[in-house]
């Protein structure tokens, strides 16, 4: 007779194609998309961002140099000149900007310089193409030496004249300018006290011994990431279906009939589980079945794979039966509607079917875990990453711990026979 109740209850869900195509066809669909838009950002990729600057320099640094090496002669004795002038050699503002932090090969890769003359001004201001303009102004470099040497009270400014439909390139440019001037302000520190730049750098010859790596697990891409998120997340809608289809039956007095044909009520609870587990599990198989012969995501270790989908397809069961509990009980659908429309969204945000938040912070990643599909995909990525069964236990631990705890507050809420909703 179980069985019964399962056909009845899956002939019911395949009878409605949008419900089947949201089930199926939107985490296939969601794959995609972001696995495409965010690829980039997680699997490490050149960024798409296009900073294009220009460089506009209105004086000669050298020439600025040697005028205020000229007047220091002019003021100070010999050797104090010397002494210097053999201190800040290497102090060249501009062209530490402008070749060393501009031109550096991590720089170069998200952000085109081009050196424009005074004279285009003009038209640089009114081409859009460009996100920042930096002018240096004509006598910089000798009022720098003079703020560095001197003491001077009033360091000089850069120019720079931002395009602000670009957010993101000027907070890139922001963040360079903000760097270098750090780095120059430290070199410039190390100069006055005579202290190496070299013994701020770790020497990579310092140590001895072997170099191993720690993490030799196989990385996980942005598709394979999302396929995983996806799912978890997906089939959670399943079980507020099924405890939808469970409470219609409720209202259209099928649950009633099999009462008063002496049928257990334990029949029919155990029939509701049993869907959810089972429509779960190869719901489960379906989408991963079609993300692997589409998006070539493939499963290392099947049995562990099989394992885990196993699992979590019991925690599915246990989140529906106790759905169709909580409903008979208080006769309204409100329990399912809630679940379906904000807790199961709220699940996988904290599991982190949209963005692995658990990176930023260990508190997130643990209340993450701490929900069934954040532990199942937390089981799914170790398995992608190379993991086997005893690596990922604890998730499938949980997994097993929370189907039957819902399951026992599903039996006492469960309506015994009698009590009429």
């Amino acid at each position: 007779m179980i069985w019964q109740i399962m056909k009845k209850q899956g002939l019911m869900l395949f009878r409605n194609p949008v419900q089947l195509l949201l089930l199926v066809g939107l985490p296939l669909i969601l794959i995609a998309i972001l696995g495409t838009a965010l690829g980039g950002t997680m699997n490490g990729e050149s960024s798409p961002i296009d900073v294009k600057i220009a460089f506009v320099d209105h004086g000669n640094e050298q020439g600025q140099i040697d005028r205020f090496m000229n007047d220091l002669e002019s003021e100070l004795p010999r050797e104090a000149v010397e002494g210097i002038q053999e201190g800040t050699s290497e102090l060249k503002p501009v062209s530490t900007l402008r070749e060393d932090v501009l031109g550096s090969e991590n720089v170069s890769e998200i952000v085109d310089v081009q050196d424009a003359a005074p004279a285009e001004l003009g038209a640089l201001k009114n081409d859009d193409s460009y996100t920042a303009i930096i002018e240096v102004p004509e006598t910089f470099t000798y009022n720098m030496l003079e703020y560095m040497v001197l003491d001077k009270p009033e360091q000089p400014k850069l120019k720079v004249t931002q395009n602000e439909t670009r957010e993101i390139g000027v907070s890139v440019v922001n963040a360079i300018l903000e760097q270098y001037q750090e780095q120059f302000t430290l070199g410039m520190f190390l100069s006055k006290n005579g202290i190496d730049a070299g013994t701020l750098e770790l020497n990579e010859y310092a140590s001895t011994g072997e170099v191993t790596t720690v993490n030799q697990k196989n990385p996980v891409t942005a598709k394979g990431y999302y396929a995983v998120g996806m799912v978890v997340m997906n089939v959670l809608f399943l079980a507020s279906t099924i405890g939808s289809i469970a409470f219609h039956e409720k209202k259209t007095h099928v649950f009633d009939r099999i009462i008063l044909g002496n049928m257990s009520h334990w029949v029919y609870f155990t029939g509701v589980l049993l869907s959810g587990m089972i429509f779960g599990f190869f719901h489960l198989l379906i989408v991963y079945g079609f993300a692997w012969a589409v998006f070539g995501i493939a499963w290392p270790n099947l049995l562990a794979f099989l394992v885990v989908s196993l699992v979590y397809a019991m925690a599915i069961g246990g989140i529906t039966v106790l759905l169709t509990a909580i409903s008979y009980r208080i006769n309204s659908e409100v329990i399912t509607s809630f679940f379906s429309g904000i807790l199961a969204t709220l699940m996988a945000f904290l599991g982190g079917s949209f963005f692995p938040i658990g990176n930023s912070s260990e508190l997130l990643r643990t209340i993450g875990n701490l929900t069934p599909n954040g532990a199942g995909m937390s089981a799914y990525i170790g398995i992608l990453r190379g993991d086997d069964i005893s690596e990922i236990g604890i998730h499938l631990l949980f997994l097993i711990i929370f189907a039957l705890t819902a399951i026992v507050f599903a039996v006492i809420s469960f309506p015994k026979r009698g009590i009429s909703g």
